[in-house]
């Protein structure tokens, strides 16, 4: 892999309690961002791990309600707090945020990026208590609201032929589950269950803790080591990275409900992850075959052949997927289809044009210095590489991408292979 002589992005501390610290010093923020994600994988607890953060950010020990969490935040200049699940593979992260005005441009502040660090630690693990639970009250609101998201989804015919595509390859495997969980489960979760599963997870789940601003590392070390300093269980190993699935037959799924517009959606298994030797032509194979309007899809299904609204294609790569989506007439079908597939094989017989390669290599190498100054991006794109066992390197990335060649990028291509076609029409 290219070294290049760049400074790396964050600095790392290794922290007592299975906590990791980096942290990006920055003089362009003038505010300061703290993520803290807390890892597991994505098990049969997902929905119950969907809903904890959800419930944690209602109150705590000291601060039970959220109007006095706001009226605490407000004496705080006003700093946000946010919770959120995410999944990175075949793992389920809880995100936990705050951003906190950086005391340096406050004359005679003093303390607040700690009081902001300890009201971070409170919201994670010292919750509101009743009975020996969570509050009823807090559970009952949270439930409606989780389930009121998922439904959002299911209502959202693009996301929901994504999420039923994902269910039907990946049948058996955790990556089929959806991080906000399952709409069957909520209504089984009780208060004192939940309260259970959350002592059991946050004591013993490992730690990631980021913070980006103009700040020195080594006092941002000590301040963290102060505010998190508690004790916690042997942290639990994470799940290896998922092995390769070998695709056989290519599976058909159809589905009916009343929609204005068919879905047509195709799933595909690559393998390819970041660190991998063929990472960066696989990035270069997605932007030329689906993720710009000047790619294939976009060109050949929706402006030359006339057959969707929309066209596109994306890349998972802690799992090793590929999506292509279409939003099409249902007699288009079989001509969609047809002229979608011939795309990923016009690539792998290396029909890729000036045009294609040059537009889609600047857009991606633009993004990628977007992304120095885009902190919460930042922090996401490190920590996915980290669960990778590798380092964001933005510029050796970079240089990496210059280096891919036509013939590369044919060579990943052909490595694709075309497990599932999903369609969804009235």
């Amino acid at each position: 892999m290219t070294q290049n002589n760049q400074p790396p992005l964050f600095e790392r501390f290794e922290l007592d309690g299975s906590m990791s610290l980096s942290v990006n010093s920055n003089r362009k923020l003038k505010n300061i961002i703290v993520k803290m994600f807390v890892l597991a994988d994505l098990d049969e607890s997902y929905t119950s791990r969907s809903l904890v953060p959800m419930v944690l950010r209602r109150g705590t020990t000291r601060l039970p309600d959220m109007q006095a969490l706001r009226r605490y935040r407000e004496s705080l200049y006003g700093c946000i707090l946010g919770s959120s699940v995410i999944k990175v593979g075949e793992w389920q992260t809880a995100v936990f945020s705050l951003d906190i005005v950086n005391e340096a441009f406050l004359p005679g502040e003093e303390s607040l990026l700690e009081k902001g660090l300890e009201l971070l630690r409170e919201l994670i693990f010292d919750p509101l208590v009743e009975d020996g639970a969570f509050s009823a009250d807090y559970v009952a609101r949270e439930k409606d609201l989780l389930a009121t998201n998922i439904r959002s989804n299911i209502d959202d015919k693009n996301e929901y032929a994504v999420l039923r595509c994902t269910e039907e390859m990946c049948s058996g495997e955790p990556y089929r589950r959806h991080e906000m969980g399952s709409l069957d489960e909520i209504d089984g979760i009780e208060p004192g269950a939940l309260m259970d599963f959350y002592r059991d997870w946050s004591s013993s789940a490992p730690l990631s803790l980021y913070v980006c601003g103009d700040v020195d590392p080594d006092q941002v070390r000590e301040m963290v080591a102060a505010a998190f300093s508690f004790e916690r269980s042997e942290p639990k190993s994470l799940s290896e990275l998922p092995a390769a699935v070998e695709v056989g037959q290519v599976r058909e799924v159809r589905e009916q409900l009343e929609v204005n517009q068919a879905k047509l959606v195709l799933g595909f298994r690559h393998g390819i992850r970041p660190g991998d030797d063929a990472y960066e032509a696989l990035l270069l194979l997605n932007a030329i075959l689906g993720g710009f309007s000047h790619s294939k899809l976009f060109q050949n299904v929706r402006e030359k052949a006339s057959l969707a609204y929309s066209a596109r294609s994306w890349v998972e790569r802690t799992k090793g997927l590929l999506y292509m989506s279409c939003g099409i007439a249902t007699e288009n079908y079989e001509q969609a289809l047809e002229i979608s597939l011939a795309q990923l094989e016009a690539i792998s017989e290396g029909e890729i044009s000036d045009g294609e390669f040059d537009a889609s290599l600047k857009t991606i190498l633009n993004q990628n210095r977007m992304l120095e100054d885009n902190f919460p991006a930042l922090v996401g794109s490190d920590f996915s590489w980290r669960l990778h066992g590798g380092e964001l390197d933005l510029a050796g990335l970079r240089e990496r991408l210059e280096k891919v060649s036509r013939d590369d990028i044919a060579a990943a291509a052909a490595t694709i292979r075309h497990d599932t076609t999903y369609f969804l029409h009235s």
